[in-house]
């Protein structure tokens, strides 16, 4: 159940990420569009054709097939966005530096066809109209003054533009949205990919690595947690001791304490609830810690849980190790710490031990 709640909560924390990274690159979006001086584009288009000057079928099938080949066309519009066209084009118009600063002129042939198109982007509507059309002027007589086989004409004049091609609020907006998700998207990957490592890491330290219980440290702490959390809410707290392995454990192979201590961890987590904490306190010592639980609730517990380790522990050879466990608790009391509710429960194990009883319950 609590794998499931962090689970959803690790999924309800990522689409939160999501929409901040959107939105972040939404507002950036926004912000760039607001400051940007907003470019425009007119353009011209320009028809290549055989110059009618030709009168024989012959040379109008050769100039036909030479026009073909796209050469041609290709150097019709390397001439239309020439440096000289250009040039000679804007010393006619008398225009000035500022006025001439981000403009930017291209030409193409289109897909499959003789069509040229020259295109003229800048942050004046009017300027980048007049120039579109005079340097398609020019060109074109530059290009009839060298070449008379083939000819060029305006196709379409350009038309003054209305609208900018960027910024677009709206379509840019929607690619920052766009790209904000991948990024997002991408960092939750990593997230996740480092949090297995991290989570790993964090589980160690906060295990005791042959028992595989929760180390006393971690217990002490979460212990405080929930003092802090139920000021006035009742909490079981008692060790367990094994003393039948006093004499034998520290002679045994390092595989088999290690079996032998995760046996133990196995059988007190049969006996204990979900939210129940089983920690490693000494060498030989289990802890117990039981929230929400009344004295009568946790002496039965903690009856429970000796009676789970009375049973022997069997090995595969026949050997058996019987490890009889003592137990001492206590109930938490108001105004009570960590520290005082700990030497209360180590008190009565040692009352336990000096053979009072194999359950003591300190007051």
């Amino acid at each position: 159940m609590a794998t499931s709640r962090t689970s959803l909560k690790r999924f309800q924390n990522g689409w939160r990420i999501l929409i901040i990274f959107i939105a972040a690159f939404w507002i950036v979006s926004l912000v760039w569009s607001a400051t940007t001086t907003p470019i425009y584009r007119a353009f011209a288009t320009f028809l290549v054709y055989p110059n009618d000057t030709i009168t024989s079928s012959r040379d109008v099938v050769s100039s036909l097939d030479t026009l073909d080949k796209r050469t041609i066309s290709t150097t019709y519009a390397d001439i239309l966005d020439s440096n000289r066209v250009y040039l000679d084009t804007v010393e006619r118009l008398q225009l000035d530096a500022a006025t001439m600063e981000n403009v930017t002129i291209f030409s193409e042939v289109q897909p499959d066809t003789n069509i040229l198109v020259l295109s003229v982007e800048g942050p004046d509507p009017k300027v980048i109209t007049l120039l579109a059309n005079n340097i398609g002027q020019n060109g074109i007589s530059f290009i009839q003054s060298i070449y008379q086989v083939y000819s060029i004409s305006f196709l379409d004049l350009a038309m003054e533009p209305e609208t900018p091609i960027r910024p677009r609020p709206l379509v840019d907006g929607l690619i920052a949205a766009a790209i904000g998700l991948g990024v997002g998207l991408i960092f939750l990957v990593l997230r996740e990919m480092l949090r297995v490592p991290l989570e790993t890491l964090r589980e160690r330290s906060l295990t005791d690595k042959q028992s595989l219980a929760f180390t006393r440290k971690y217990q002490q702490r979460m212990l405080a947690q929930q003092m802090i959390r139920k000021k006035e809410g009742s909490i079981g707290f008692g060790l367990i001791h094994m003393q039948g392995l006093e004499d034998v454990f520290d002679g045994l192979p390092e595989r088999v304490s290690s079996d032998i201590m995760q046996e133990i961890v196995q059988r007190l987590h049969s006996m204990l609830r979900g939210n129940d904490m089983v920690a490693r306190w000494d060498h030989l010592v289990f802890s117990i810690m039981l929230p929400d639980t009344p004295e009568t609730p946790a002496v039965k517990t903690f009856e429970r849980l000796v009676q789970a380790l009375d049973d022997p522990i069997q090995f595969e050879s026949g050997v058996e190790i019987d490890l009889n466990p003592l137990s001492g608790l206590t109930m938490r009391v108001p105004e009570d710490t960590v520290e005082q509710l700990a030497t209360r429960a180590e008190s009565a194990l040692v009352r336990a031990k000096d053979g009072e009883a194999k359950i003591i319950l300190a007051k």
